[in-house]
């Protein structure tokens, strides 16, 4: 069991469920993850394909409550500056860099690129692999806050641990 890693404690619990369906891989398949089993976190989830030729990340499912927040529904859209605006380009690299490692990270950081700027967005993004052991899905886990004082780690960039 992981420590609290997470403000909103349903992140904690769909790192869990992806750490136990990894066991000793590098990462779980797309294929692990029975939507029954983690129905409770369905309304945060983000599905993300990953193209490797050409580069690219587009959006397979995106949970209600996402949707309710950033008030659009990024469903079959590609992550890009359209959707993202000036935050494009960190959003991909951030992507990239979980797909590129198949490591998982957790991310906190506000929402200065959206209208709702006032937002403190908190996720981890898991990567999910192809039975070649490619990257070839990375699942997002994603919650919104609005800190009256936020804390000195309102800015988190970092790897998840592996156990």
């Amino acid at each position: 069991m992981t420590a609290e890693l997470f403000w909103d404690r349903r992140l904690d619990g769909l790192y869990e469920h992806w750490l136990e369906k990894k066991g000793r891989r590098l990462a779980p398949t797309r294929a692990d993850f029975n939507p029954a089993e983690i129905k409770p976190f369905l309304p945060i989830v983000n599905f993300l394909d990953v193209s490797w030729d050409p580069l690219g990340f587009r959006h397979r499912l995106v949970g209600t409550e996402i949707v309710e927040h950033l008030g659009r529904d990024a469903t079959g859209r590609w992550v890009d500056a359209g959707l993202y605006g000036k935050a494009a380009d960190r959003v991909f690299a951030s992507l990239l860099q979980v797909a590129r490692e198949a490591r998982p990270y957790r991310r906190r950081s506000p929402m200065t690129w959206h209208p709702k700027y006032w937002l403190t967005m908190e996720s981890m993004e898991l990567p999910l692999i192809d039975e070649d052991g490619r990257v070839n899905m990375i699942l997002r886990g994603v919650s919104y806050s609005s800190p009256k004082n936020p804390p000195p780690d309102h800015y988190v960039v970092a790897p998840l641990p592996l156990h």
